[in-house]
């Protein structure tokens, strides 16, 4: 079986308006996505990861503070994932061992914290820039559907900055991935 061309992945969440948003536009397009989510956001919405969980969708850990300084220690990174993993189980749902630093800063460090716990370190292939306020949502569309190669990994966010354009760009992306006859999957 050949591997899906594209990922959809969303960083941040989950977010009591962004992440009900992004799961009704998957659902009503039958495809699924790779949720990588922030552990203070965890904390605050645990009903939405078994959610997304139960709609099938993958969860990876984006750290639980969402912090640039998870860059500089083993033992911070460790700690942020663990924290986060945590935070997953206790909301009933399963982290897969996926980890997404925030801002996609990282380190040496970073990658011996995540070897260390046996998880998997996954950046993108395209940052859709949906969080950009100066930004129109034409260039946030524009930007996602530039590098569409096989395995591609596109990043949205389902946090505060992008509860409404992610409404906006996201039918219209995965409208135009399906016109071009990609498949869509999970990062394992």
């Amino acid at each position: 079986m050949e591997s899906p061309d594209v990922f959809l992945t969303f960083d941040d969440g989950p977010h009591p308006v962004a992440t009900p948003t992004v799961l009704e536009i998957l659902q009503a397009h039958k495809i699924k996505g790779t949720f990588f989510m922030s552990g203070l956001a965890v904390t605050k919405y645990p009903s939405l990861v078994k959610e997304v969980e139960a709609e099938n969708h993958r969860i990876g850990i984006h750290a639980f503070n969402h912090t640039k300084a998870i860059a500089l220690s083993k033992t911070t990174t460790k700690s942020e994932i663990l924290q986060t993993e945590e935070a997953i189980t206790r909301a009933g749902a399963h982290a897969a061992k996926l980890f997404r630093p925030p801002y996609g800063f990282f380190s040496w460090n970073t990658i011996s914290a995540t070897k260390e716990l046996s998880y998997r370190l996954v950046m993108w292939t395209t940052s859709t820039g949906d969080f950009r306020k100066d930004w129109s949502d034409e260039q946030v569309r524009t930007t996602a559907l530039t590098k569409l190669t096989p395995g591609a990994i596109l990043v949205f966010h389902d946090n505060e900055l992008t509860k409404l354009r992610v409404q906006q760009v996201l039918p219209g992306v995965i409208a135009r991935i399906q016109e071009l006859g990609l498949a869509f999957g999970l990062i394992q």
